[in-house]
Order: structure tokens, then sequence, then C-alpha cells
């Protein structure tokens, strides 16, 4: 039984994708589809990966896909602890950027990493930074990467509060809703929208409602059968309403993968000027 949901393995890529690689360093299908509706979503952005669970998203958005910065949240400690030494895995891994060549993720081998050990974060950054530092290009600086074990549907943590470019909550909502029922979901939309610069996007994997019945069963926590007989929003009916009540509008969907995937955008001011 856990104690917050069926967290354990819950973000692995072939989780919700029969065959594919179950290997963390193969791109997520999700994040791959994200840079297709909106291209460069992620590059040079800062990113939050709320519900992060073992890392491998968050990671790949900061050594894959060139978020500026990711700060990946679980409520999970020992997920936070997988997500950190996978990070420490795979940043070992990297080839830093030098005057005359770019970043090379994954170029190390896994065999060297085991034969020799993780080379930390910090060490790889510094390295990186001293040889990019005066340089006349300006290769990808190293990204900023940082978990944190919170419950950030009701954290006042201002380290994890943005403002960020892009919010993903990846299959993560149900978990939320359950546990913090219609008020808290309520809450955590409004955190979004408040922790999104104008013109931001949250990202939302969304889990239907036969999911939410699925996850009272008897190796869940025990609260959740109650707490399901209490709700009154439905993810397919619901969530753009509420979404829109705190400006957050829907700009993209995709119902390619498995799970819909729904984008929202924040107004900014031109939005407000155009009357959109």
């Amino acid at each position: 039984m856990t104690d917050w949901g069926n967290y354990e393995g819950y973000q692995g890529v072939a989780r919700h994708f029969p065959g594919s690689p179950s290997s963390p360093h193969v791109k997520d299908p999700r994040l791959c589809l994200l840079e297709a509706l909106i291209p460069d979503i992620f590059r040079a952005s800062k990113v939050g990966d709320i519900g992060c669970n073992a890392g491998a998203v968050t990671v790949q958005l900061a050594l894959n896909f060139d978020a500026a910065s990711v700060t990946g949240v679980d409520i999970d400690e020992n997920l936070i602890k997988q997500a950190r030494s996978h990070l420490s895995f795979r940043s070992s891994r990297v080839r830093p950027a030098t005057h005359e060549t770019a970043r090379a993720t994954d170029y190390f081998p896994i065999s060297a990493v085991l034969q020799h050990g993780h080379r930390s974060q910090h060490l790889v950054s510094r390295d990186a930074i001293a040889q990019t530092f005066n340089s006349a290009i300006s290769p990808s600086q190293w990204p900023e990467v940082t978990f944190v074990c919170e419950d950030w549907a009701v954290s006042n943590n201002p380290a994890t509060s943005g403002p960020f470019h892009v919010l993903l909550a990846l299959s993560v909502i149900k978990w939320i809703h359950l546990e913090h029922l219609d008020g808290g979901l309520e809450a955590f939309f409004k955190k979004c929208a408040s922790s999104l610069v104008e013109g931001g996007y949250l990202v939302l994997e969304i889990q239907p409602w036969k999911s939410y019945e699925k996850a009272v069963g008897p190796k869940k926590s025990p609260h959740f059968r109650e707490n399901l007989k209490r709700i009154k929003h439905r993810p397919e009916t619901s969530f753009t309403e509420l979404l829109e009540q705190h400006g957050l509008f829907h700009f993209a969907m995709s119902e390619e993968l498995p799970r819909r995937i729904s984008v929202y955008r924040k107004h900014d001011q031109q939005d407000v000027v155009r009357g959109g």
C-alpha cells in the first residue's frame, strides 16, 4: 500500500506506452509530442515538473530539450532521492560544451560511469561554465536542475513557485484531486496560474474518470474511496472551465497518445488588448 497513491514507477515511459523502451534515456513521447505541437516550447525556458516521480522527465527537459532550468517536485521522499541519483548518473555521461563543440548528452558510455562512478553535477556544471567563459560563441550553459520533496499543491515554498515559462502536470492531477478534493484542485489550478509568466503554458496529461475509479482499490490509500464519493469536478467536463477562471485558456490538444495531452496558455497583456 502506498501513502500518497500509485506513484512507484508511475511516470515511466513504458507504463503508458506498451512496447516503448523502458530506458529513461529514451526521449519521452509526451515531450516529443509537445515539441511538435509548440516548437521550442522548452528551449531556454524555466520549467516546473509537478509530480516528477523518479526524475526521468525532469532530467530529459534539461539535457535533451534544452530547458534553461527545471524544478522537479514530488511528495515522495524516496522518489526524490531516486531523481537526484538519476540526475547524477546522466550528468556523468555528458561531455560539456567547449569553444569548438556543443554539449553532448549521453556521450560517455554507461560502462564508464559504472566503472568510475558518478561525476557530480556540480563538477560538470563548473567545467561547462569554465569552458564557455569569455568565449566568442555561447554554447548552451549547463542547465539548472533542482529536485524538491513537497506537496506542491499546498506548499508556500517560494523556491518552487516560479515564475515558470512551462508547468507540467503529467498524470498527476488525479492524485492531487483524490487527496485534496475539489477545493484542493481549484487551489492547485489557481497556483498554476500564479506560478506562470504571462504567455506561459500549463501542460496536463489527463487521467479520465475511469482511472479515478481504479485508484480506490485495496492497495491504494484507504481514504481515496471515501474522497471519490465527494468529488464533483470531472476531468472530461470541468477542468477547462476551472482553468479559464484563472486566466488559463485552452491552446492545444492531442489524443495521439493513450492519454490526452492538453495545453493551456496564460493570458498576457496583448491578449487583453486584442480582446482575446
